[in-house]
């Protein structure tokens, strides 16, 4: 598994974690607990898997940095999970544009938009390729500073090896033949798969079936995808993956 160049930092409080694939290529990953414990006013979100949906306003937050239409969005999600996973995810990328590119914006001024199939983009600055996923109590995301390029990133906590009905849904027959007989290779693999599907901003609007992740190569629709992938662990628990140009 690939290891790339790494550092770690602090920033109010929370660890956040840097790797650096390729010049230009930055991923940012930290714990979400951590975000809520530095973000929030309230420190009643340590248990918030279990609980239902708040609604938020501006003022929960010690610092400003959603917009009033991200506000809105959170308020419209059913469980406190969704919400804070999502805050958290939104935080982190928006600290990594302003730390990278938009020194001087203040961040409830960096917001979001989606393309028809839900891939994220900066909503003033399209331009700038960004990416995030979320799982467990991690939170990842990833720029690039060429702007020619794409990128798309995926984290997953690794649990138990996946029951064949699973294997079946996620991987062609092919890619099951190649698969290691163990848990963490096929995490890996699924976040490979993941991730190229961000790349390609179709998410799960494209067929699992249509994306092969073999010896660490794509192929898509059989032919090979000529892109770089980058796959790393964390906590020995995690598997992170990149894919971009």
């Amino acid at each position: 598994m690939y290891k790339p160049d790494m550092t770690s930092s602090s920033m109010n409080k929370i660890s956040i974690t840097t790797l650096s694939p390729k010049p230009g290529v930055t991923i940012w990953y930290s714990k979400i607990p951590e975000i809520v414990r530095s973000i929030f006013c309230k420190t009643t979100y340590h248990n918030y898997r279990p609980m239902v949906n708040e609604i938020f306003q501006k003022t929960d937050f010690i610092k400003p940095f959603l917009s009033d239409g991200e506000i809105k969005t959170i308020n419209s999600f059913k469980a406190l999970k969704k919400q804070i996973e999502w805050i958290s995810g939104r935080y982190l990328i928006k600290k990594m544009i302003q730390n990278i590119f938009l020194k001087t914006i203040a961040l409830d001024q960096i917001t979001f938009s989606y393309l028809d199939k839900g891939a994220p983009f900066l909503t003033n600055y399209p331009d700038i390729p960004v990416s995030l996923s979320h799982s467990n109590d991690y939170t990842a995301v990833a720029c690039c500073e060429n702007k020619e390029q794409t990128i798309g990133i995926d984290i997953e906590k690794i649990v138990k090896k996946p029951d064949a009905g699973f294997l079946k849904t996620a991987f062609t027959k092919n890619e099951i033949l190649n698969l290691k007989d163990d848990a963490c290779e096929i995490f890996k693999h699924w976040t490979i798969k993941e991730a190229y599907l961000k790349y390609i901003k179709k998410g799960f609007n494209e067929s699992l079936h249509n994306v092969e992740v073999i010896n660490n190569e794509i192929f898509h629709n059989k032919k090979k995808i000529n892109i770089d992938v980058i796959s790393t662990s964390i906590d020995d628990d995690y598997v992170l993956s990149l894919v971009f140009d």
